[in-house]
């Protein structure tokens, strides 16, 4: 239920905070499901805009499955896409960063890239990006209401990621990842006494 609940706040629904962008959801998730209770192991799609799903099973590999996970909410647009253990493409991907594979899941963030571009312009590339911020915030503060922790990872072969679900071409481009799990405290870090500046 909590990893439903965490998947449909970063849904676009019209209400805040994805309501300060312009136009619709442009940014869908391609997630690795490492430890989810009740959920298999799996490279999953979360599809923030229901208008895209066409292309996105036009883009990605002919044999994913496209099934709605158990339990999964109706208004979830959730989909598994193959049941597998990806926690090494997962490390792979983000620059063999144990992170990708060690946590709950892993994602990416995968924009409509040229049609967006080819509609508005060049100044729509930091837009892309924009909602890729918001959604990484957004999952920063769900994982932490949940009692776990997440980061964004900015160190991602985003071809190999391209590869991985079938993708060729500039039509969707991988913009940025995240992955969400157990806090592993840095012991390095210390809080000091203030200083007096004079």
């Amino acid at each position: 239920d909590a990893f439903y609940r965490l998947l449909a706040r970063v849904c676009h629904r019209g209400d805040f905070p994805f309501g300060v962008l312009p136009g619709p959801p442009r940014i869908s998730l391609a997630i690795f499901v490492h430890r989810v209770d009740d959920l298999s192991p799996g490279l999953y799609l979360l599809v923030r805009n229901p208008q895209h799903e066409p292309a996105l099973r036009q883009a990605v590999k002919d044999e994913f499955r496209w099934q709605r996970p158990p339990g999964c909410p109706n208004d979830l647009p959730l989909w598994c896409l193959v049941q597998a253990d990806c926690r090494q493409a997962a490390q792979t991907i983000s620059c063999q960063q144990a992170i990708a594979s060690e946590g709950i899941f892993a994602l990416g963030m995968i924009a409509d890239f040229e049609a967006s571009l080819q509609q508005h312009g060049s100044w729509f590339y930091p837009r892309l990006f924009w909602e890729t911020g918001l959604i990484g915030q957004l999952l920063y503060l769900e994982a932490e209401a949940a009692g776990i922790r997440g980061t964004g990872i900015g160190c991602f072969f985003d071809d190999v990621m391209h590869e991985l679900l079938g993708m060729t071409g500039l039509g969707w481009q991988s913009l940025y990842h995240f992955t969400v799990g157990g806090p592993v405290e840095d012991l390095r870090l210390q809080t000091l006494p203030p200083y007096a500046v004079g």
